[in-house]
């Protein structure tokens, strides 16, 4: 046979040919070999002795190629008979290359490549006929005249002297090429197709095998495709492959969501083979073309289909669980907190079930456990599983979306964080009231720093700002809330002419009439009896805050709070006064005309208790949480073991 010289430049032969890509090139001439109407394809390698790839061979019995089809086809890229050519000439099946571009790509497989074949010529006689090229020239192909012979017909593709073949030896390279004929070997069992002695055989890998009506519309163009979605059962990884109607890939898409599955998904198209290169483009577009809405479609459709299975498979799985009798709980929910713990248990054993041992025993520990951490610790779930159960990177991922997205977590938060703050409003009753722990519990050392970190116990409108500040850093603080200078700040006296420091200063800017409200908190030892050194005290700091036109600002409105066990019957009747509210020591005009008017309180901390237990009786009433001595000590020693006496702890 004379040189056949390739109508293309040597740089287009180049691109066109994928040289970094040889997995694609494999698919593409096994491909080739089902055109041409194959029954038997087999993959194999040549190795050298440190058993590194130096070749590939691709063989099928198909009905080979004619000297004339040669001729043509190493001739033109492009204007393949393929294109036009739906099915296979001899059994109808559906047709893959139509672009003229497959044999090109074997450059992947070796600087040197050839095709041995037999194939009718145009008389119908058998001939023999042999095609060659290397990377020297990619665009001449040179092989001897065609040779008489008796058959059986078969094509032969060798490449050899490429680097990087190593590819081809892994597991991913043979999940790849088996997910794209898996449509077409699934459909025509009647096929083999060998990759390096084994057997593609995905029919045997099935779990799940459904095909989804495909809808969308682009620029006011009904559109549709079909999305054919294989699960697999001992097959791992996910794929996205855009085909013809027929099946055949032309494309790969993103990797799709779903970490919890392991399937392919085929798009039928009629129109995809003219998209072909296209879907990478899609997130550039600046307006959407039809293939960037038919991807949307997808996205759509698989999530849609993907939540419906996992609703399905923990049905499924509970079910069997329940059979076996390994599953965790027993009997209906009797709660709304039992349903949704159950519900989320369901979801992460279902996200990890490859994962649970199959042994009857096992299988009842490991849910077992699963479920107590759940019930102690939901976060923690997830880092035991990357440390014992060996998660994959999307398996991690996507049961971390679960993980978030489930209700235990956030109930189980929000349940412990309505009972921490039930223990502690009995801590703070046993600080204040019990004779001998309120011995022990010091002022300034003590009760101030505890309640630094439970500012909540005030309201929940306050956020603590300052503590142990003085007046005047007080007046730093409230100009910066205001968003006023405060380089000109002269000192705040009271009326005596002294500095005083406030206790503890909150503040938050209600939202109500744009009001910036303030509260300023004077605590007592627990032992100390309020009398009129004590309320004077508190008196001074307000109308030294109000009498400073420095603390002038839009409706701010200043709460004193002076908090005590107990006063005498002086500030008693002082704080129960005829137009008063009860509890009021000292107030100014609340004229809404006046930039500054303020409260002075005097509190028990029995009356802040109970404002504050009362807040919280509905979930208290819920939990029936009744925290006994030893629950009190352990949140104590837990939260602020570092700023009370060692004596608190003590069951003595």
């Amino acid at each position: 046979m004379p040189r056949i010289t390739l109508s293309a430049g040597e740089d287009l032969v180049q691109r066109l040919s994928f040289e970094s890509d040889p997995v694609r090139a494999v698919i593409e001439l096994v491909w080739n070999s089902l055109d041409a109407d194959a029954d038997h394809v087999e993959v194999s390698f040549e190795r050298n002795e440190a058993d590194g790839i130096v070749g590939v061979k691709v063989r099928d019995d198909g009905h080979g190629m004619s000297p004339e089809r040669i001729e043509r086809d190493f001739h033109w890229v492009g204007n393949s008979w393929k294109r036009y050519a739906k099915t296979s000439e001899s059994k109808g099946r559906p047709m893959h290359g139509r672009f003229g571009q497959g044999r090109l790509r074997a450059f992947a497989l070796g600087t040197n490549i050839q095709w041995t074949t037999v194939g009718r010529d145009t008389e119908g006689k058998l001939k023999e006929s042999s095609i060659a090229s290397s990377v020297d020239n990619r665009t001449d192909f040179f092989g001897p005249e065609a040779q008489d012979v008796e058959g059986p017909t078969f094509t032969e593709f060798r490449g050899e002297g490429r680097y990087g073949l190593g590819k081809l030896d892994s597991d991913e390279a043979s999940l790849k090429i088996g997910l794209a004929l898996a449509p077409h070997l699934i459909k025509y069992p009647a096929i083999e197709v060998k990759y390096d002695g084994n057997l593609i055989d995905p029919a045997q890998s099935i779990e799940h095998d459904e095909t989804l009506d495909l809808d969308w519309t682009h620029n006011g163009t009904p559109h549709q495709a079909k999305v054919r979605i294989i699960e697999w059962a001992n097959i791992t990884g996910r794929a996205l492959l855009l085909c013809d109607e027929a099946g055949v890939p032309v494309d790969d898409g993103p990797i799709p969501k779903g970490a919890d599955f392991n399937y392919a998904a085929y798009v039928l198209w009629k129109d995809m083979p003219d998209y072909e290169g296209q879907v990478l483009l899609v997130h550039m577009e600046q307006e959407q073309s039809v293939l960037g809405a038919l991807m949307d479609a997808v996205d759509t459709k698989l999530a849609e289909y993907f939540e419906a299975r996992r609703s399905e498979r923990r049905r499924e799985l509970v079910e069997t669980w329940k059979n076996n009798q390994t599953y965790p709980y027993r009997g209906p929910a009797e709660t709304d907190e039992e349903q949704i713990e159950r519900a989320t248990f369901d979801v992460v054993a279902t996200a990890v079930r490859r994962h649970i041992p199959k042994g009857k025993t096992q299988e009842r520990l490991t849910l077992g456990l699963l479920k107590d951490t759940l019930q102690r610790n939901p976060e923690g779930v997830k880092t035991l599983l990357d440390q014992y159960a060996g998660l994959s990177t999307a398996e991690d991922e996507e049961l971390q979306r679960l993980l978030e997205r489930t209700p235990l977590s956030r109930l189980i938060r929000a349940t412990t964080h309505v009972t921490d703050r039930l223990d502690f409003l009995s801590a703070l009753r046993h600080m204040v009231f019990d004779p001998e722990a309120k011995g022990l519990v010091k002022e300034r050392d003590n009760l101030h720093k505890i309640l630094e970190r439970e500012s909540w116990v005030f309201g929940e409108q306050f956020n603590m700002m300052s503590s142990e500040i003085g007046l005047t850093k007080a007046l730093l603080q409230h100009l910066r809330i205001l968003g006023r200078d405060s380089n000109t700040v002269t000192p705040v006296t009271k009326p005596d002419g002294t500095q005083g420091r406030l206790d503890m200063m909150f503040s938050v800017v209600a939202k109500e009439q744009d009001r910036n409200r303030h509260l300023v908190v004077e605590l007592k030892a627990p032992h100390v009896v309020a009398s009129a050194k004590e309320a004077t005290q508190i008196k001074d700091y307000a109308r030294a805050i109000v009498e400073d036109a420095q603390f002038a600002g839009t409706h701010t409105v200043w709460d004193f709070m002076l908090v005590v066990n107990d006063y005498n019957d002086g500030v008693r009747r002082d704080i129960n006064q005829r137009g008063r509210d009860r509890g009021i020591l000292d107030e100014s005009e609340l004229d809404p005309d006046s930039p500054v008017s303020y409260r002075v309180w005097v509190r028990r901390w029995s009356e802040v208790l109970e404002a504050a237990d009362k807040r919280l009786l509905y979930y208290k009433d819920g939990l029936a949480h009744d925290p006994s001595l030893e629950d009190i000590r352990r949140y104590l020693k837990e939260h602020h073991g570092d700023v009370l006496p060692p004596e608190m702890f003590s069951a003595d």
